[in-house]
């Protein structure tokens, strides 16, 4: 894998320079989901409803169709539980997982690969998109064309190699954080794009500009 993180100064002007579209896109789930921590049953269809408007302008399927937002409901509320089982662990955790955080894990791979597309599975780019999601960002970066070719990380298909990357990827920041004496997230504040880690580690890797329609 190949390093992802320069100096602290160069990592301020990638979340600065992040695609404003995908910025605007994240605030509003941020605001639409707020009351909601995705561990309990009964997820509103309005979450469920932005959830599927996001994916589907992040291009989480394509090519193939998406579920309707009533279906996705169902998908979240399957999540719930290996998200409870989760609980507050971030891309940090992944560094040295526990059992029960990989099989929490590996549980919502299994939901959200069978669970977001109406025709066939999901891919890694549309799971890892959506762990980042229902987490709220904790959990990332998604391991889209952009983000595999920052890491060189195309071998990323299952959860079996998705943890393998995150464990690559907490390695890699724990050295960065200890260098640089400061954290990804104070990094993110201090863009004035505050965001969890994994969602500031999205950023740093993520498409640059402004996103064209």
């Amino acid at each position: 894998m190949n390093e992802m993180l320069p100096t602290t100064s160069e990592v301020l002007e990638l979340i600065k320079d992040f695609d404003r579209g995908y910025v605007n896109d994240w605030n509003r789930w941020l605001r639409v989901s707020h009351d909601c921590d995705f561990q309990v049953t009964g997820i509103p269809f309005l979450v469920a409803s932005e959830f599927r408007q996001i994916m589907w302008k992040w291009r989480a399927c394509r090519p193939k169709p998406y579920r309707s937002a009533t279906d996705l409901q169902s998908t979240l509320d399957s999540a719930t539980e290996p998200l409870k089982r989760m609980g507050s662990a971030d891309l940090r955790s992944l560094q040295a997982p526990s059992d029960v955080l990989t099989d929490a894990i590996c549980g919502l791979w299994r939901i959200f690969e069978d669970g977001l597309c109406s025709k066939g599975k999901a891919t890694e780019v549309g799971v890892s998109k959506a762990i980042l999601l229902v987490t709220k960002g904790r959990i990332g970066p998604a391991f889209d064309s952009n983000v595999k070719t920052a890491l060189n990380a195309w071998y990323v298909r299952d959860c079996g190699t998705y943890i393998k990357a995150l464990g690559e990827i907490a390695s890699q920041l724990a050295g960065f954080e200890d260098r640089e004496g400061t954290t990804l997230d104070d990094l993110a504040k201090q863009a004035g794009r505050p965001a969890e880690v994994g969602r500031a580690l999205d950023m740093v890797l993520g498409p640059r500009g402004a996103r064209t329609a």
